[in-house]
């Protein structure tokens, strides 16, 4: 059912995340709205009421009058990243799933200190039932929480995010997405992690010419012109 024009507060909404009992949705103002089960705080309005429409966070003050880019629920916490590269988490803090050295669950929206990603800004985020990950914009991955999870190799919990090794991705670093040149559809890359039970190198696959495709498809080039390249 698609909801009311007004039940964002009449904004579109660009992202949209959900957990296992509550969503939420950040606008192309970049407020953020929830709605859902509230136990553990995990709307993060102050309370562990539920609300059945979109309910605004906090408007402005709730990430010190900064625009919300993107956000990530787990099944008993939210994740939130403003516009100037900060996390901000609220919720259930079992595991030390939240990140504030603590176990504590927090009602409220609460900043993650900069230093814990050597003061590099976020830029993307993701929420697990029992831990959560962050990227920064040097592709430096950290995880947090419960310790099956973390890919630290050392079987511990971690109440703060933590640093995840070179040398346990092969020394990749977690990349961003970027704008493809128009001749190309398609380029992908595959990699192997730990928690897949794989150590084989990474591989990438070649970007696809959209040209030439197209080309087939409109029965001006025989696939046989190809030889095989496609």
């Amino acid at each position: 059912t698609q909801l009311a024009g007004e039940a964002l507060g009449g904004a579109a909404a660009v992202l949209v995340a959900a957990g296992c009992v509550h969503t939420a949705a950040v606008t192309i103002q970049g407020a953020l709205w929830v709605w859902g089960r509230g136990s553990d705080g995990r709307l993060g309005l102050g309370d562990c009421a539920r609300r059945l429409a979109p309910t605004l966070v906090g408007a402005e003050a709730a990430f010190g009058q900064l625009q919300v880019l993107t956000v990530a629920c787990g099944h008993w916490h939210t994740l939130a990243v403003t516009k100037d590269g900060a996390l901000w988490t609220f919720g259930e803090g079992d595991d030390g799933k939240l990140g504030h050295n603590d176990f504590n669950d927090w009602l409220v929206p609460t900043r993650i200190e900069a230093q814990q990603f050597g003061n590099a800004n976020i830029v993307a985020v993701a929420a697990g039932s029992r831990h959560s990950a962050a990227v920064t914009e040097e592709g430096i991955l950290y995880t947090w929480g419960n310790a099956p999870g973390l890919g630290h190799a050392d079987g511990k919990t971690k109440l703060v995010p933590t640093h995840i090794a070179p040398h346990l991705l092969q020394g990749s670093r977690v990349g961003r997405c970027h704008d493809l040149p128009s001749m190309h559809t398609l380029a992908f890359a595959m990699g192997t992690h730990a928690r897949l039970g794989s150590v084989a190198p990474i591989a990438a696959a070649a970007a696809v010419s959209s040209h030439r495709r197209s080309q087939r498809q409109r029965g001006k080039a025989p696939a046989a012109a190809d030889n095989g390249k496609d």
